[in-house]
């Protein structure tokens, strides 16, 4: 029987909820949001009908929390819920717990979600239903390192360690040799507890240089089921994707047809309702290719909008009609595709330095929310907004359409480039040089992409482009206000930017004549060299120099806080965008010019530019939660031997020894939230340690 759905609760944040609160509104349905403390001012709360506090921080305490958002629904007077991805999305008590209460349940039925629940379980029914399977092995309750180790033989290295409830990532380790996988296996367990309340873990064989491929999936509930062809989502960062498209640019024909058919029967097996994606990993090519089963995510994903970019379909109005009583829109024959979609997801993250999560508020944000045609920006962020460590550091999606691959990839990447986000570190420039890079343009995308190519990881802009933005904001610093402008004593100002994927210290210094004054950069600071005395060591030192120096401000600021300027290095006239913040704690100019955005900040006086600035002993790398202390004072550590896992942005990071020594303080304990930088442990080589 068709129910009518009128306000919709959406029991999710961020740019998934923006995005379905988009389609609800269109539809003439009213949208609850609800919120955390951090994520008061975020869009996707005043974009919402309605709005309900969870009145907490973290997420297990709000959006994980099935009573609080249970109470949200009944309180906002809703009577739909749909879930998003993430979060509760996959839980089978939370949507049996929906509908009890007497709300529809955007999703697919809870009988279909516990069987694809665990990933143990539903790679059995998959077996059943005749879907080939990856060789991998159950770990039933907690086996002892022997057997941890007999069972990771059997399989053969290397082993994918894996969480059997959840996604994203969560709670997965690759393991090459032996000596490592106890390690990995406590580690996967502890994630997995955390981010799924479940710590079941199994090992399933890790098939290098493969293919992700999935499919997505509809079903109803008169017993109809399609597919919606394929996505690959091979480059991925930490078993999490980071680049999607479709159609797959490795798959044959065959393959192709051989999974829709697959995920088509498995889907129809449980009865599924809703919408779905089966995943499989492809292996080999032509003839010989094989795909194996994976997983069946029993929700939206985060990467539909390729699908639908593809497609031109509604997935959000289809999840709706669907979860009204009405049959699915189209029948197969009619769903079609045309042309190329390429995703990629924008993280608030620095992949140079091991893909560390970065917050802060977005000073400039310039993304094209609003643009249509052959390009979409999903965000649940503006600018002003504040990145905060409790949730995942993906700022934004972005997707483009073309006719063919390459353009799409093109015309992605550029826009990329063109990028102005202020406030914190992105991998923009990374997934530019991803898109731009031969080995993906020949469609060669396995998921040892990043592994096989970390050039992309560490890409910058030229040497000549990079040179020129730390003149300018030399220029620009040293010929403000507050800075001596008449002739004299030179004045300096030191800088950190990034150089090849590691943070620099620059010493910027000006002295003034009739033509402009006269700046010269050390691109970094020699050891024991008295950066004042650079006119002397012209040839002997890295050394920038530009004469008669001119920075003119040449209109109004926008509404990113850029502002046009005329420049004149060396008698060469040209336009550029500058950024001048200063809050009174940080000062930094930011260099909008030839296709290129640079970041150069200023160094306080006796103050480092590292990420491990901070302290004596290791320390954290970000702000998060203190989920294991895995020694003890007084223990004897050898370098490298993990001392504390901190978890943030949905990450789990391992602070390690830095060197052989003896704990003599812990200062950190499980559960404690921290800030960047804090010293976890105070370690003493073994002769100095003292009882």
């Amino acid at each position: 029987m068709a129910t009518q759905i009128t306000r919709l609760l959406v029991a999710n944040r961020g740019e998934i909820a923006r995005r379905i609160i988009r389609t609800c509104h269109e539809l003439g349905i009213e949208t609850v949001a609800v919120f955390s403390g951090p994520d008061r001012s975020q869009p996707f709360v005043d974009e919402a009908t309605y709005a309900v506090s969870l009145g907490a921080t973290t997420s297990a305490e709000t959006y994980l929390d099935p009573a609080k958002v249970l109470d949200a629904a009944r309180r906002s007077g809703a009577d739909a819920v749909h879930p998003g991805y993430g979060f509760l999305s996959e839980n089978p008590d939370f949507a049996r717990a929906v509908t009890g209460a007497g709300l529809v349940w955007v999703g697919p039925t809870p009988a279909s979600m516990s069987a694809m629940a665990l990933k143990v379980e539903a790679k059995r029914i998959a077996a059943a239903a005749g879907v080939p399977l990856v060789p991998g092995a159950e770990l039933a309750g907690e086996p002892g390192d022997a057997d941890l180790l007999r069972e990771g033989e059997q399989v053969g290295y290397p082993v994918l360690v894996k969480a059997s409830a959840g996604g994203g990532g969560k709670g997965m380790r690759i393991v090459r040799s032996p000596g490592e996988l106890v390690e990995a296996v406590a580690g996967a367990r502890r994630e997995a507890a955390s981010s799924f309340g479940d710590p079941t873990v199994f090992l399933e064989r890790y098939v290098e240089r493969a293919r992700h491929v999935e499919v997505q999936v509809f079903g109803d509930t008169h017993g109809s089921v399609v597919h919606l062809f394929e996505r690959e989502c091979s480059i991925q960062r930490r078993h999490q994707k980071v680049v999607e498209e479709s159609p797959s640019p490795g798959a044959t024909p065959g393959t192709l047809e051989a999974m829709y058919a697959a995920a088509v029967s498995l889907a129809s097996a449980i009865g599924y309702v809703g919408a779905g994606t089966v995943e499989f990993l492809v292996s080999g090519e032509g003839d010989a290719q094989e795909f194996f089963f994976l997983e069946m995510n029993t929700r939206l994903q985060v990467e539909h909008p390729v699908t639908e970019m593809v497609t031109g379909l509604d997935l959000v109005a289809w999840q709706l009609a669907i979860a009204q009583g009405e049959p699915i829109p189209l029948p197969q024959h009619e769903i079609r595709r045309s042309g190329h979609a390429i995703e990629v997801r924008l993280y608030a993250e620095d992949p140079a330095h091991g893909y560390l999560p970065s917050t802060g508020t977005l000073r400039a944000w310039d993304l094209d929310e609003g643009a249509t045609g052959w390009l979409r920006v999903d965000s649940g962020f503006a600018q002003g907004c504040e990145v905060s460590p409790y949730y995942d550091p993906m700022l934004a999606k972005v997707i483009a359409h073309d006719e063919d691959r390459t353009q799409a990839a093109t015309a992605l990447a550029a826009y990329l480039r063109g990028l102005a986000v202020v406030g914190v570190t992105t991998n923009q420039v990374s997934l530019a040089a991803t898109l731009e890079h031969p080995a993906f343009l020949a469609g060669d995308t396995t998921t040892a992409f990043l592994d096989e190519h970390p050039e992309v990881l560490i890409a910058q802009a030229p040497d000549d482009v990079l040179d020129r933005h730390l003149l300018l904001a030399a220029a620009l610093l040293l010929g403000r206000p507050g800075f001596r402008n008449v002739g004299g004593a030179p004045e300096s100002v030191r800088l950190s930017y990034r150089r090849g994927g590691a943070d620099v210290v620059a010493v910027g210094l000006a002295s003034w004549a009739r033509g402009g004054p006269d700046v010269r950069v050390l691109r970094s600071v020699p050891e024991g060299v008295d950066p004042h005395a650079v006119q002397d060591l012209v040839g002997r030192i890295d050394l920038l120099v530009a004469t008669g120096v001119r920075v003119e401000r040449r209109g109004e600021m926008s509404d990113d806080g850029f502002a046009p300027y005329r420049v004149e290095l060396d008698g060469v006239r040209a336009d550029a965008d500058l950024r001048h913040d200063d809050d009174g704690d940080a000062e930094s100019v930011t260099v909008d010019e030839g296709g290129w955005l640079t970041t150069v900040r200023v160094v306080p006086l006796g103050a480092g530019a590292g990420h491990d600035d901070g302290g004596s002993g290791p320390t954290t790398p970000v702000p998060g939660t203190v989920t294991h202390v895995a020694v003890e004072e007084g223990a004897t550590v050898v370098a490298g031997q993990a001392l504390v896992v901190l978890e943030a942005m949905k990450m789990e990071h391992t602070i390690r020894a830095e060197s052989d020594g003896v704990v003599t303080a812990l200062h950190v304990s499980v559960g404690q939230s921290v800030d960047a930088h804090t010293v976890v442990a105070t370690i003493a080589a073994a002769g100095e340690a003292t009882t």
